[in-house]
C-alpha cells in the first residue's frame, strides 16, 4: 500500500523531435521537386549560408553539387555576358566596319556572347575541379582537415555551392568583384561546416590562393608596364 506522501513515478521523457531528412533543399529535390528545391536552396545559401552548409550532406556523390554549380554558374555567366554585350555594343558600333571583322569574338559582340554562353558549362566544370583541388591542398597545408571525414568531396561541395555568389553578376560593373568576395566568404562558411575546420584555418586556406593570384597578377602587370616603359624610352 502506497503512502499518500510517496512521490509518483515521473513519466518517461519525451522522445527527441525528428531531425528531418538530411541534405539542403537542392539535395532533397526528389522530395521537394526540382524547381522548388533549387529555389529554396538559392534562398537558403543567400540568406543563411551557415545553416545551408550545416544541412548539406558531406558525402554521397559529385553529380548533385556539380549540377547545381553548372546551373547557377551558367546563369551568372549569361548575366555577365548580357551586361558586357550591352556595354560593348556601343563601342563596336563606333569602330570602322573593316575593323569589326577582326573583333567578332571579343566580349561585347554577339558572336562572343554566344561562344561564351555555349561553352560556359565546360569552363565551369574545369574551374570547379581546379579550384577544389587548390583549396583542398591549402586545407591540408594549414591543417584544416584534422577533424574532417568528408575528404575531397567535401571540398568540392563547398566550392560547388559557393557558386551562388555568381548571382552577384546581376549588378553591373561591380558584380564581378562582389561575386569574388562573396564566393570566398561562402567558402569559409562551407569549410567550417563540412570539414569541421576552425575559423582561422578556414580563412587562411581560402585566402592563400586568392593572395597568390593577386601577387601573380601584380607581377604580370608590373612586367607589362616595365616593358612598355622600356619600349617608350628606346624610341
Amino acid at each position: 500500500m502506497t503512502e499518500a506522501g510517496e512521490l509518483q513515478a515521473s513519466p518517461p521523457p519525451e522522445p527527441p523531435p525528428p531531425s528531418g531528412p538530411p541534405g539542403n533543399p537542392w539535395e532533397r529535390r526528389a522530395e521537394l521537386g526540382l524547381m522548388e528545391g533549387f529555389v529554396q536552396a538559392l534562398k537558403l545559401f543567400i540568406t543563411a549560408p551557415t545553416e545551408a552548409f550545416g544541412q548539406t550532406v558531406k558525402k554521397g556523390d559529385f553529380g548533385s553539387p556539380l549540377l547545381f554549380a553548372i546551373i547557377v554558374g551558367w546563369i551568372g555567366v549569361a548575366i555577365s555576358q548580357i551586361w558586357k554585350t550591352m556595354m560593348g555594343a556601343s563601342m563596336l558600333a563606333m569602330m570602322p566596319a573593316e575593323f569589326r571583322d577582326y573583333v567578332a569574338f571579343v566580349p561585347g559582340s554577339t558572336a562572343g556572347f554566344l561562344v561564351t554562353v555555349i561553352f560556359a558549362p565546360i569552363y565551369i566544370i574545369i574551374g570547379l575541379f581546379i579550384w577544389s583541388a587548390i583549396l583542398h591542398l591549402c586545407l591540408i597545408i594549414v591543417g584544416g582537415l584534422e577533424k574532417s571525414n568528408a575528404g575531397f568531396e567535401g571540398t568540392f561541395r563547398v566550392v560547388s555551392y559557393s557558386t551562388v555568389a555568381q548571382l552577384a553578376n546581376l549588378i553591373p560593373v561591380a558584380g564581378g568583384i562582389i561575386s569574388l568576395v562573396w564566393s570566398l566568404v561562402l567558402a569559409v562558411f562551407g569549410t567550417q561546416k563540412l570539414h569541421d575546420a576552425p575559423q582561422g584555418k578556414a580563412v587562411i586556406a581560402v585566402l592563400i590562393p586568392a593572395v597568390l593570384c593577386c601577387v601573380c597578377l601584380s607581377l604580370v602587370m608590373g612586367l607589362l608596364v616595365f616593358g612598355a616603359a622600356a619600349m617608350f624610352v628606346n624610341q
